[in-house]
């Protein structure tokens, strides 16, 4: 096959998808811990730097909407990116920076106790190797934990960005948050 200027191209129908296809869901992952990076950066800002931060987190989530989407729409039901098996500790890592966002800034979580949640969440991650048990006892109270914050924190902006994007991303993803809820957690839980 080639493109319109002569030069030869590679694409989903010969069976091997472009660079950029290959790659992208792997480049969404990564993203997330870019992301996670800015947003702990961004702790030195502190409370002027919360709407962004906030934009930041949901940025992220959408990233981890679409990841497994295009990995297995380019890559095969099968086949995963290089970051793919990693996406959980990845996940992890990024809501952690989060928290520590939170915490740095004393917006509702203590310094003392964001840091703590993160520093036991570090000392398990790294004495049970990474086990997704392990990372989803941290990760998902630390998510209830941002949210509730974000709520108590700024409503008007809790209101009209953070609950629309929630309400959003449930509506697209409800299939993956049944499976997570339902079948994938149990699994984890049940190891």
């Amino acid at each position: 096959m080639t493109s319109g200027k002569g030069k030869p191209s590679l694409s989903i129908e010969s069976g091997h998808p472009s660079w950029l296809k290959a790659n992208l869901a792997d480049c969404l992952t990564l993203s997330r811990v870019i992301l996670g990076l800015v947003v702990l950066a961004l702790s030195f800002v502190g409370r002027d730097a919360y709407v962004t931060v906030v934009i930041l987190i949901l940025i992220g989530g959408i990233t981890d909407i679409f990841d497994g989407r295009v990995a297995r729409r380019y890559l095969g039901a099968e086949r995963e990116g290089i970051l793919g098996k990693h996406d959980l500790e990845i996940d992890t890592f990024f809501v952690l920076c989060a928290l520590a966002y939170f915490s740095f800034s004393g917006i509702i979580i203590p310094t003392v106790v964001g840091l703590g949640w993160i520093g036991l969440a570090v000392i398990a991650i790294a004495v049970y190797r990474g086990k997704p048990k392990i990372l989803l006892i941290f990760e998902v109270p630390a998510i209830l934990a941002l949210i509730i914050s974000a709520g108590l924190y700024d409503l008007t902006v809790f209101l009209w960005i953070v609950v629309p994007a929630l309400f959003a991303g449930t509506v697209v993803n409800h299939k993956r948050i049944r499976y997570q809820l339902f079948e994938n957690f149990p699994r984890y839980f049940s190891e």
